[in-house]
């Protein structure tokens, strides 16, 4: 099964909304053996939109829409499809008698253009919204269908999950496909496309590498008729290119991130975290804030930039003065006066230069991290 995804807005166009549900869909369709083929921006044009969702139906056996459902004179994808697919749309009273209880239960009418919310045609079912006003269509007609969203992503991935994924799949049983992303650092993707340039020419499992903010991906992604056998595909490949690039500069895997694995190995060793930090300006502790469980291993964080307050809060003035607050010396300080200041079993820290850096320092962008833990001080630099 092929699909084509439509998202449709004048603002996208126009920079004002970034298109989140494209990305979104394009994922969820590749999870359940959904191959997509064209992903098409249009604007809030009739004629438009009626050939752009023309061409969508000629072409492709699924054909998803977001966006175009509300009650207003420029939300046009019910008449586009009703005219692709040479129908009438008319009232449904169920649907009508819904959308007056949704307005009657936040206390006012429901407007008269609130009324082609409630429509249908012959070829098309309605798709519950269990978040909005607006129900989506699944318009199926010689073996093709179009199914038509919502465009608020809090109101499109709901329905996704509870009601159009799972008839997808439905009509979508013998194909299963699976990923393992391979996420890496200190290597550079250029290198990686050597090493594994052989690997890159398989076609199923199919390996891509994508270049991220924390270090390359290696994508491995295989179908076949169930996810057993799927995996049986994608197994042999993850094993040769650890063999081939080392596990050790492999950090994480899949829906890893660098801070709830820290977290995860913090909790599951039972041990408490202090932090200090300049040069990212507390994100690095309002990331491993967000991760679950964290008020059981952050015992606190500190956002220090001056040199006073630095030894105010722990740090040797003597070390400041002989290297500077940005060296890796200092960063091991500041690692041991977190973890003294916030009662911690681990320090971490940060520093490194924003601006005006001077040649002792280095360039802008550099960085040192401290570790502490009992007596021992470590640190890292990039």
């Amino acid at each position: 099964m092929n699909a084509e995804i439509i998202s449709i807005g004048t603002e996208l166009l126009m920079g004002e909304l970034v298109d989140t549900n494209s990305p979104f869909l394009a994922a969820e369709l590749a999870k359940i053996g959904v191959e997509v083929r064209w992903v098409t921006k249009v604007g809030d044009d009739p004629e438009l939109l009626r050939e752009v969702i023309e061409r969508a139906w000629e072409r492709s056996d699924l054909t998803l829409t977001s966006g175009g459902l509300g009650p207003t004179s420029d939300d046009l994808t019910r008449e586009s499809i009703a005219a692709a697919f040479g129908e009438k749309m008319t009232v449904q009273e169920d649907l009508l008698e819904h959308l007056k209880g949704l307005f009657a239960e936040r206390g006012f009418p429901m407007p008269e253009t609130n009324i082609k919310q409630a429509t249908l045609i012959p070829s098309a079912e309605s798709i519950p919204n269990d978040h909005g006003t607006a129900p989506g269509w699944w318009a199926e007609k010689d073996g093709r269908a179009i199914v038509a969203m919502p465009g608020p992503p809090r109101e499109i991935q709901p329905m996704w999950a509870s009601y159009i994924s799972p008839k997808i799949k439905a009509q979508n049983p013998d194909v299963a496909i699976v990923t393992r992303n391979l996420k890496t650092f200190g290597i550079s993707e250029g290198g990686l496309d050597e090493m594994l340039s052989p690997l890159f020419q398989s076609k199923n499992p199919y390996l891509g590498i994508y270049s991220k903010q924390d270090g390359i991906h290696l994508r491995a992604i295989a179908k076949a008729a169930t996810d057993e056998e799927a995996w049986e595909l994608i197994r042999p490949m993850e094993t040769e290119i650890r063999r081939i690039i080392g596990d050790g500069v492999i950090w994480g895997v899949d829906d890893d991130t660098p801070e709830n694995l820290v977290a995860s190995r913090l909790r599951s060793k039972g041990l408490t975290l202090g932090i200090m930090e300049s040069f990212t300006g507390g994100l690095l502790a309002s990331n491993l804030a967000e991760t679950k469980g964290s008020s059981r291993f952050l015992g606190g964080s500190a956002v220090v930039y001056r040199d006073d307050l630095l030894s105010r809060h722990g740090v040797d003035p003597g070390l400041i003065e002989e290297y500077g607050s940005t060296n890796a010396r200092v960063a091991e300080e500041m690692a041991r006066a977190a973890r003294k200041l916030f009662d911690a079993d681990v320090g971490m820290s940060v520093t490194g230069i924003v601006t005006e850096p001077t040649e002792a320092s280095g360039p802008v962008g550099t960085l040192h991290m401290g570790f502490a833990m009992g007596d021992e001080v470590s640190s890292t630099s990039g």
